[in-house]
Order: structure tokens, then C-alpha cells, then sequence
């Protein structure tokens, strides 16, 4: 069963540890002769220009859809979330009901981040394996399975003229097979930066990343808030450069791993974004199952 099937369902739970059974097949194939506006639809989708809290705005071009604030953090409650005020919506791409890939839009209130000193990004690939190893550790004492950071998806770029980063990482979970991806966009303004986690499988990173680097071209922060509209007699600055931004909560020892909001039992590869983990594998388990009673029933 897809996402947006499950999507329709309007008793879906995902707990920690339950997922919903199978559906039948009229319900699944009712699903795929909806848009992906009707399917979702309960979560109030938008068009156009979507804004992002009182800082920034994201300018949708046609066929993207943006699920704002309580209908976003609904969207990812229901695939088994426990997302927190800072998310501010999620976008929806024209492809979602064939892809379900998504990206969610959160801010992060830290201060301006100084952009003047270019990171060795070598070195920083191998801090953060060093810290993921730590975080892994850390992990294993609570009972959770662990977690290897195995490198870059893709190298980071920045862009100092916009004051825009993307990079992506691939990890493995400890007893899940594949690898996660982990697609980062990061936009820079005067309080604080904008975070853009793309959530795909990691055989989706082309089309994750097309995808995240598109919504990256269409979103910036309002006049006032910009970047360039920083004053150091009175703003905050953030203590952390590009280096701390990309190594995150893992090198900062913010505890990306041990917040969590959710771990899904250790057979669904997780997709890890930020402090969420999405069970984007949801639609593959679904569709097992539905073989399973397929076979059970012949």
C-alpha cells in the first residue's frame, strides 16, 4: 500500500510500535484515481506563495503543494512522528503520488551564522564520524540499535552569494537493510536559518535532490530578515560557522540521535531528517503485506 492510501484512511495511527494493517484493494485503487490534493486534502494543502512563520516565504511553482503548520506536523504525526512547534510545513512535489517523496520546513532560531571561513571539508566528514560513532554508542546503552554515518550522498555546497547550503549523507541503521538518506538544505538570514530536510529513499537522491534544490531556488526570508539585513550592534550571532551548520547537532553534541521523537521497530528503514524519522519504508511494508494476504487468501 502507498502513502497516499494510507493517507486516506481516516482512523491511521502510527505508534512507535504499531502500524496499521493492510487495506483492500478498492480502497488502494481509490487512492490512485485521486490527485494528490484530494488525497491530501485533511491536511488543508495551499498553492502558490506558502509562508514560512513571519520569516520567509517559499514561492510554489505549479503542481507543488505546501502543507502549513498544524496540517504539516498532522501529515507527519500520522507516518509516525512526533514533530514539535519549530516545523513550519511541508512541501508536497507534483510526483507525490508516484514518488511520496517530500520535504519538511522547519527554523532554527540560533542567530546569524557567519559564513566568512570555508570549513576543510574532509576534516568535518571525519568529526562527524567520529561523533556519529559516539552517538551510536550512546544509542546502543538505551537499547536502540546503531548508527553509521558512511559519508557524503553528496559533497556540501555553498553558495555565499545567497547565503544557501545543501548536502546530503548516507547512513546505515543497525539491522535495517539499505542505507538512509539524509538531504540537508540550509538558508541563511538574520536570527536564525531556514532547514529544508528532504525525505526520500536513498535510491531517490537524484530525484531528492532535484527536488530539494528546486524548493531552495523559491524560498527566502522576507525583507527584514535577510541575510544581509543583519546588525551586529543587535543582533545574536550564532556559535557556530558553516562547519557547525553541517555538522550539526552531532558535532555540536546536541544529540541528533538521542532526540529522536521515533523509532520505528527495526525492520522499516527509517528516513532521518533533522529530529524526525519518517517511516518513508511505510508504503514498502504496506505493500508486502498486502502480497502476504494476496498469498493468504488464493
Amino acid at each position: 500500500m502507498s502513502v497516499a492510501a494510507a493517507i486516506l484512511r481516516s482512523s491511521l495511527v502510527l505508534a512507535a510500535y504499531l502500524l496499521p494493517v493492510a487495506h483492500s484493494t478498492a480502497q488502494e485503487e481509490g487512492a490512485e484515481s485521486k490527485s494528490a490534493k484530494e488525497v491530501l486534502s485533511r491536511y488543508n494543502p495551499s498553492e502558490g506563495v506558502a509562508k514560512l512563520g513571519e520569516v520567509a516565504e517559499v514561492k510554489l511553482t505549479e503542481g507543488w503543494l505546501f502543507l502549513p503548520g498544524p496540517g504539516g506536523r498532522r501529515f507527519l504525526t500520522e507516518l509516525g512522528n512526533h514533530p514539535g512547534p519549530e516545523i513550519l510545513g511541508v512541501a508536497i512535489p507534483p510526483d507525490f503520488l508516484e514518488s511520496e517523496s517530500f520535504a519538511v520546513f522547519s527554523h532554527v532560531a540560533d542567530g546569524y551564522v557567519d559564513d566568512d571561513e570555508a570549513p576543510d571539508y574532509d576534516q568535518l566528514l571525519a568529526d562527524m564520524k567520529e561523533n556519529a560513532r559516539a552517538q551510536s554508542a550512546e544509542r546502543k546503552k538505551l537499547g536502540q540499535g546503531g548508527v553509521e554515518l558512511l559519508g557524503w550522498a553528496e559533497p556540501p555546497h555553498y553558495d555565499q552569494a545567497q547565503h544557501k547550503l545543501y548536502w546530503a549523507e548516507k547512513l546505515q541503521f543497525e539491522g535495517n537493510e539499505g542505507l538512509t538518506l539524509n538531504y540537508n538544505v540550509r538558508i541563511l538570514g538574520r536570527g536564525g536559518h531556514l532547514v529544508v530536510n528532504g525525505v526520500g529513499g536513498i535510491e531517490q537522491l537524484e530525484l531528492v535532490a532535484e527536488q530539494n534544490k528546486h524548493l531552495l531556488a523559491v524560498t527566502d526570508f522576507v525583507p527584514g530578515q535577510r541575510y544581509e539585513d543583519f546588525d551586529p550592534s543587535y543582533d545574536k550571532v550564532a556559535a557556530y560557522g558553516i562547519g557547525g551548520l553541517i555538522a550539526g547537532k552531532l558535532a555540536l553534541k546536541v544529540g541528533l540521535f538521542a532526540k529522536l521523537a521515533l523509532f520505528l521497530k527495526a525492520f522499516i528503514k527509517p528516513i532521518l531528517f533533522g529530529l524526525l524519522v519518517v517511516g518513508a519504508a511505510v508504503a514498502k511494508l504496506f505493500s508486502g503485506r498486502k502480497k502476504k494476504d494476496a498469498a493468504a487468501g488464493a
